[in-house]
């Protein structure tokens, strides 16, 4: 009876049945590779489902503002749920996003903190976050705060497009032309790998001034010189300032690295240089020197003492060049001195500057031995 019931059952398992799910038993050795690949193929897509699946669960987590309100690079990539576009209520929930709570522990020392102000975004890093900065910011408008991490200090600013900006402040040769600014000489000196950047929030043009008085006056930075919001131009430096800035630039911009050094005018622009000049146009038209203005600048005058560098380019300048030449025989003279000036001629002959003026023009010999001459 065990021997019949064991041929049935191997029978019955070669043979195909109704609503079978696996491979029947394999008979020949092509299609028991064929039947190992399923099962290997199946095996592998099982495990990529698993992983695919939890990553997409994890998204869908994550992608809730109040739970997670720190923007996550890897998992929904600094922007809000993507199915708000196709919700029925989204207005509801953009407008429940533009006001986000934090819920989780900062340092003590963050503004954010002591101040309790709510913000949109936080970049920890500038140099690994550089593109997402540049393609989450493009076209928005809004108020923003960089942030020191080693030292604590912040700055407050404002931009009609902030992805714009912060080309600028990704830009180094842009930060050396802007060293006067606080900000540009933190960038340079501490590195973009310890700054962050906060969004605080983005708002309409119009508005920007507005908004960022309200966080100069609440945070309070350090790194804004001036705690008005708006522009430098109404702004004016105190004497100190002056004096600091004119002793950094002395020697700066000097002969070779001037920036118009070997440069000269064409006759159009001299031309048009002198037409503003000219009466009506010319900003002191019309205007006299008060007196003590005057007496002031005599007496800079009479204190004033040029080196002999100076006087000696001075005289290169206005004076008339004369060379001395000595009658050697009754034939010709030597060349014994060239002189810039017929007072500096003078003087190595012991004699007045007229007197080489005076036989220099009539071209007469000076005692029968001297001859003066500009050539």
């Amino acid at each position: 009876m065990f021997n019949t019931l064991s041929i049935f059952n191997t029978i019955y398992n070669d043979a195909p049945q109704p609503w079978q799910i696996g491979f029947q038993d394999s008979a020949a050795p092509g299609f028991t590779g064929i039947v190992e690949l399923h099962n290997t193929i199946f095996f592998y897509l099982i495990v990529i489902c698993v992983g695919v699946f939890w990553v997409l669960g994890s998204a869908i987590y994550y992608f809730n503002i109040k739970n997670s309100p720190i923007i996550h690079k890897y998992l929904n990539h600094g922007r809000y749920v993507p199915i708000q576009k196709c919700f029925k209520f989204h207005k509801i929930i953009k407008n429940n996003f533009s006001n986000p709570v934090r819920n989780y522990t900062i340092l003590s020392g963050d503004p954010l903190t002591n101040n309790i102000i709510d913000y949109i975004k936080k970049y920890e890093n500038l140099l690994d976050m550089k593109k997402d900065i540049l393609n989450e910011n493009k076209g928005k408008s809004g108020i923003y705060m960089l942030t020191n991490n080693l030292t604590g200090k912040i700055y407050i600013g404002q931009s009609i497009d902030i992805s714009n900006r912060f080309k600028n402040y990704f830009n180094p040769s842009y930060l050396k032309r802007s060293r006067s600014i606080l900000i540009s000489r933190a960038l340079i000196k501490y590195e973009y790998l310890n700054f962050s950047l906060t969004i605080l929030e983005y708002c309409d043009k119009s508005n920007l001034l507005v908004r960022e008085q309200y966080y100069l006056d609440k945070l309070n930075p350090q790194y804004n010189i001036l705690k008005i919001a708006g522009s430098y131009l109404n702004s004016k430096h105190t004497e100190d300032t002056k004096a600091k800035i004119s002793k950094s630039l002395k020697g700066v911009y000097i002969k070779e690295k001037s920036p118009l050094f070997g440069s000269l005018h064409t006759e159009e622009t001299k031309k048009l240089i002198s037409l503003k000049k000219q009466r009506e146009i010319n900003p002191l038209f019309g205007k006299t020197h008060k007196e003590s203005s005057i007496e002031l600048m005599k007496q800079k005058a009479l204190d004033r003492k040029h080196s002999e560098d100076t006087k000696l380019k001075m005289n290169k300048i206005r004076g008339k060049p004369v060379n001395i030449y000595e009658k050697v025989s009754s034939e010709g003279f030597k060349l014994i001195g060239c002189f810039i000036s017929a007072r500096r001629a003078a003087k190595f002959l012991n004699i007045s500057g007229s007197t080489v003026i005076r036989y220099m023009n009539s071209g007469e010999i000076f005692k029968d031995r001297y001859k003066f001459s500009s050539k």
